[in-house]
C-alpha cells in the first residue's frame, strides 16, 4: 500500500471540514421558528376564511402546575391547537355567558387549559356570528369586548370568555374532554420553551398576567422589495369595461382610472386607493359581521388577501338616514410577529352592502437573510425602564421593525400608553 501524501491527507481534511460546517448549518437554520425562506404579501387565493383574519397572535398553553408555554403562528403545533380551539369553542359554546365572579387567574394555572386571544377584542355578538354558534343569549355583556376565550379540563371540559377589562364569563360546560386533554399532552411532549408570569418590583407595576419566555429568542431576520405594480391588470379588478373608462396621469406619477361613477388611483410608490358613491339604493343595513365578511371578500378579489393579514382595529360611523359605515384596519405580520412601526397595510369601508373606500399599500417581498439573536425579555424590560423610565408593563413580546430595505426584531413592551421599541443594545 502506497503511503498517504500530505496534500492527499489535507485536501480530504477540508472535505471533511466542509461537510462539518454545512451539516451544523442546515441544524442551526432548521431549528428556527417560522423559516420563510422568501414570500410575498398576497396570496392570489380568492375565497377566504373570514375567521383567518381574527387568528390568535398568541395562544397561551397551561400544562398544569403552574407551568405555561405561549404558541405563536410561527409555532410548530399552532396550526393544529388553533384549528381545535375553534372547533371547541364552536361545540361547547351551549349557555347564556355566566359572569364568574369567583375566578381569578391562577385557577386557570393549576389546571390544563388553553387561553386563545383575539388580535383586537371584539363583541360577542360578532363572535357567534363569525364561528356559526346559536345557542346562548349575549344581551347580558352588550357593550363588552371579548379579548380572549379560555378551554380548561377541570373533570369536563369548561369554556370561558374573557372581556377586555379582564372579566370571565363562562359558556359552556360538560361532554368529553380526551381530545383536548390529548392536545396538551401532544404540547407538553414537544418540549416546548417554559414561559412564567413576570412580577412586579418597587419600581414597576404589572398589568394583568404578562408572560415572558425563559429562554433567549433567535429570530431571522429579512430584505425587503416592492413588487413591480401590473397597472392594467390592477385595474382589471375594478372595472369590467374599459371601453368605457378613462385613464387619466397626474404630474406626480399618480395614475386615475374612473368610468364617471367610481375611482381607482394607483400611486407613484405601487400603493392603490379606490372610491365609490354609495347610493340610497345599496344603503342596506348590515351588522359588523356581515360589513366585515362583505370587506374580506372584496379584499380577497381585488389584490387577494394579504399572507400574514390580521384585523388590527375597527370603529362604526352612523351616517345620514340611519346607515353606518364600517372601517376596518388590517395589518401584517412576518413569521408571526406583528411589524410595530408600519401603517395600516389596507383599510377598507362599508356602508350598507358596498365597498364605498378601499386603500391598500404596495405590497412587497421578503427574504431572509440570517439569525439575529435578542436580549433576553427581562433584558429589554430593564432597557425599557432605564431609557424610557416607564412606571408600568402591560405586555412584552418579540416584533419586527423596519429599517430601509430590513425588517428587524426588537421588542416590544406596551404601557398603558404607549409601544416602547427595544433594539438590539449593540446597536
Amino acid at each position: 500500500m502506497l503511503p498517504l501524501s500530505r496534500d492527499f491527507i489535507l485536501g480530504w481534511t477540508l472535505i471533511l471540514l466542509v461537510a462539518i460546517s454545512l451539516f451544523l448549518s442546515f441544524n442551526i437554520w432548521s431549528r428556527v421558528p417560522g423559516h420563510l425562506g422568501t414570500a410575498r404579501t398576497v396570496q392570489d387565493e380568492k375565497n377566504v376564511d373570514p375567521i383567518s383574519a381574527v387568528s390568535p397572535e398568541k395562544i397561551l398553553v397551561y400544562l398544569g402546575n403552574s407551568f405555561n408555554t405561549v404558541l405563536k403562528p410561527s409555532s410548530p403545533l399552532y396550526d393544529k391547537t388553533w384549528a381545535i380551539s375553534k372547533n371547541l369553542l364552536a361545540s361547547q359554546w351551549t349557555i347564556s355567558p355566566e359572569p364568574m365572579t369567583n375566578i381569578k387567574q391562577e385557577y386557570f394555572t393549576h389546571k390544563k387549559g388553553l387561553e386563545v386571544f383575539f388580535p383586537t377584542p371584539l363583541p360577542p355578538s360578532f363572535i357567534k356570528q363569525l364561528f356559526d354558534i346559536s345557542a346562548g343569549d349575549t344581551s347580558i355583556i352588550d357593550g363588552k369586548l371579548i379579548r380572549s376565550f379560555i378551554l380548561v379540563s377541570d373533570g369536563e371540559l369548561l369554556c370561558y370568555l374573557t372581556d377586555s377589562d379582564g372579566s370571565y364569563y363562562k359558556v359552556g360546560k360538560g361532554g368529553s374532554d380526551s381530545e383536548f386533554t390529548g392536545l396538551i399532552k401532544e404540547i407538553s411532549d414537544s418540549s416546548p420553551p417554559m414561559f412564567a408570569s413576570l412580577t412586579a418590583d418597587v419600581n414597576l407595576k404589572v398589568n394583568g398576567d404578562v408572560y415572558v419566555s425563559l429562554l433567549p429568542y433567535e429570530l431571522p431576520m429579512y430584505s425587503l422589495k416592492k413588487e413591480t405594480i401590473l397597472e392594467e391588470q390592477v385595474a382589471s379588478e375594478f372595472f369590467m369595461d374599459f371601453s368605457v373608462t378613462r385613464r387619466i396621469e397626474e404630474r406626480d406619477g399618480t395614475i386615475i382610472y374612473t368610468d364617471g361613477q367610481q375611482g381607482l388611483r394607483i400611486y407613484d410608490d405601487g400603493s392603490i386607493e379606490y372610491n365609490f358613491p354609495v347610493t340610497q339604493e345599496q344603503r342596506k343595513t348590515q351588522n359588523l359581521y356581515e360589513a366585515f365578511k362583505t370587506a374580506i371578500d372584496f379584499v380577497a378579489s381585488h389584490g387577494g388577501w394579504p399572507e400574514g393579514g390580521y384585523l388590527a382595529s375597527y370603529e362604526a360611523k352612523s351616517e345620514s338616514q340611519g346607515s353606518m359605515t364600517y372601517i376596518f384596519r388590517f395589518k401584517i405580520r412576518v413569521n408571526g410577529f406583528r411589524i410595530v412601526n408600519s401603517d395600516d397595510y389596507i383599510v377598507i369601508a362599508v356602508e350598507g352592502n358596498q365597498v364605498k373606500n378601499y386603500y391598500r399599500d404596495v405590497a412587497w417581498s421578503i427574504k431572509q437573510e440570517g439569525i439575529r439573536d435578542l436580549m433576553t425579555p427581562v433584558e429589554a424590560l430593564n432597557a425599557a425602564v432605564s431609557t424610557k423610565n416607564i412606571k408600568t408593563v402591560n405586555d412584552i413580546y418579540p416584533g419586527y421593525m423596519i429599517e430601509g430595505e430590513k425588517l428587524k426584531p426588537v421588542w416590544v413592551i406596551k404601557t398603558a400608553d404607549m409601544e416602547v421599541i427595544i433594539q438590539d443594545l449593540s446597536e
